[in-house]
C-alpha cells in the first residue's frame, strides 16, 4: 500500500509573500487522528523579523477560537544541504516565532493530535502572522486517518 493511500495530503498555502500575515486553509480533523504540517520557506525568507506561527482550533471554516500548543521540529541545514533531512530535537510551542536567518530554505514540520483539539472543535487553521519581512512558504498537511476509507474523503469545504 502507498504513503498517499494511508494518509491524507492536504496542500494548505502557497504564498509568493507572507509578509502581511496569512492563514491556512482549514482542515477538518474529524476523521483523523493526527496532523503533521510540514512547513518549507523559500530562500527569500529573509529580513528582521521573524514571524509568529499559530495553530487555533475552531467549530467552522477559518474559525480561530481556541490556541493550541504543538510540537515541532525543523531541519538543521536548507534544501540540498547534507544534513537537510536531520531534525532538531522536539520542543513545544503555542506561538512559534521563527528566526529568519535560521529558517531560510528550511522545512519545518509542526504536529498535534486531534485528541488535544477544545471539545466541539473540528478545525484547525495555521496563522501566520505579519512580522515577518518577506518570504515564500508553502504548507501541507499530512493526516493520520481514522479510518482506512478516510484517506480518499475531502477535509476541505
Amino acid at each position: 500500500m502507498r504513503l498517499s493511500e494511508t494518509h491524507k495530503k492536504v496542500p494548505l498555502l502557497a504564498s509568493a509573500n507572507i509578509n502581511a500575515g496569512i492563514d491556512s486553509d482549514s482542515i477538518n480533523m474529524a476523521n483523523y487522528h493526527a496532523a503533521s504540517f510540514d512547513i518549507i520557506f523559500g530562500p527569500s525568507y529573509a529580513g528582521a523579523a521573524g514571524a509568529i506561527i499559530k495553530l487555533y482550533s475552531g467549530v467552522s471554516v477559518g474559525a480561530k477560537t481556541t490556541a493550541m500548543t504543538f510540537n515541532y521540529r525543523y531541519t538543521g541545514a536548507a534544501i540540498k544541504a547534507a544534513s537537510a533531512d536531520i531534525f532538531t530535537t522536539e520542543a513545544t510551542s503555542a506561538a512559534l516565532q521563527l528566526a529568519t536567518a535560521t529558517m531560510a530554505s528550511r522545512l519545518l514540520t509542526i504536529e498535534v493530535d486531534a485528541s488535544q483539539m477544545a471539545t466541539g472543535h473540528s478545525w484547525l487553521t495555521l496563522e501566520i502572522g505579519a512580522e515577518a519581512d518577506a518570504g515564500e512558504m508553502t504548507i501541507v498537511a499530512h493526516l493520520l486517518p481514522r479510518y482506512q476509507s478516510a484517506a480518499g474523503v475531502t477535509c476541505l469545504t
